[in-house]
């Protein structure tokens, strides 16, 4: 039986492609034996690596053979391989900052060849310690999962393409490596984003309350900055008490009815009485209105009378 040291970095490399791939998409049981397994055999891989001296930081993406450009997405293997391995509590906080390590070494050797332009820091400053990141812009965000889906969708069909021997040349192997290195920088960028964020919750788990150098927000004993006493559950009966009946419901009487009805009577009448409303004019006396305007509308009233005699516009029941 063939030892891991005397396996080949193609030998090596390939069955933990194949197990990550089985495992991304459950097609096999999520062991914690296969994650070690797959883990193993890529770090065996990354030595070899290493010690040949593949990858530098001063030649081109085009300089590099497409045999070896499929090696390029070693480093961001085997931090999924430790984001998504089972692992108790205590574990889980030291496989995150090794996936986080090595995802940011991923970004560093694709920064090397002009792939990316900045990487995100290992470790958050101090005032973002505590501080989960906020989201991006929804624009920006709808951009970044757009060109990661075409970036799927390609590599999903290059791969279809691989499977048939006489369709498959050096340029299909070079398009297919190329498109799998950029949709893993978004994936290890967004990674990188909710991992750092998971270290945060699991350290507040931890210690709800920090102490800070500038605030005192909490005491060694964890419990919380409150003077006095203090109610935990209130009620609808307690709030409108507080704040809208005052001493409580029902307040005390200010007046008996008596003087409530008093005041109103005094309040009225201080109150200015309007002018009384002009009495209409009788037909007598707009008849004697001597003015052109008021006879025109008369005139034309009386037309109207003549031309519509009263019932006229009712017509209903009329054969």
């Amino acid at each position: 039986m063939t030892s891991n040291d005397e396996l080949t970095i193609a030998e090596l490399f390939d069955f933990a492609f194949d197990l990550q791939q089985k495992l991304e998409t459950n097609k096999i049981e999520q062991k914690l034996e296969t994650f070690n397994l797959a883990i193993n055999r890529l770090k065996l891989a990354e030595e070899k690596l290493d010690e040949l001296h593949l990858f530098s930081d001063n030649e081109e993406i085009n300089e590099v053979s497409t045999n070896e450009l499929r090696y390029f997405i070693l480093y961001a293997l085997i931090g999924w391989l430790y984001e998504y391995r089972s692992s108790n509590r205590e574990q889980r906080l030291d496989d995150i900052h090794l996936a986080i390590s090595y995802f940011i070494k991923y970004l560093q050797l694709c920064k090397n060849y002009g792939l990316v332009q900045n990487i995100p820091k290992e470790q958050d400053d101090d005032n973002e310690k505590f501080r989960l990141h906020v989201s991006e812009d929804r624009q920006i965000k709808i951009q970044k999962l757009k060109e990661k889906k075409l970036l799927e969708q390609s590599v999903a069909k290059l791969r279809e393409i691989m499977h048939d021997i006489n369709r498959v040349d050096d340029e299909i192997k070079r398009q297919l490596y190329i498109e799998q290195i950029k949709w893993w920088i978004k994936q290890t960028e967004e990674d990188i984003i909710e991992l750092k964020d998971e270290i945060k919750l699991i350290q507040f788990s931890k210690d709800p309350f920090p102490q800070n150098n500038n605030t005192t927000t909490a005491t060694a004993t964890n419990k919380l900055p409150i003077d006095g006493p203090f109610t935990l559950v209130t009620t609808k009966d307690r709030l409108y008490k507080e704040a809208v009946g005052g001493a409580g419901y029902p307040s005390l009487p200010t007046m008996t009815i008596q003087e409530f009805y008093d005041d109103l009577t005094k309040r009225q009448s201080q109150q200015p009485i309007p002018p009384p409303k002009p009495a209409r004019l009788s037909e007598e006396h707009l008849d004697e209105i001597d003015d052109e305007t008021h006879r025109q509308n008369v005139r034309l009233m009386d037309e109207y009378k003549d031309d519509n005699p009263r019932g006229s516009g009712n017509r209903y029941n009329r054969s």
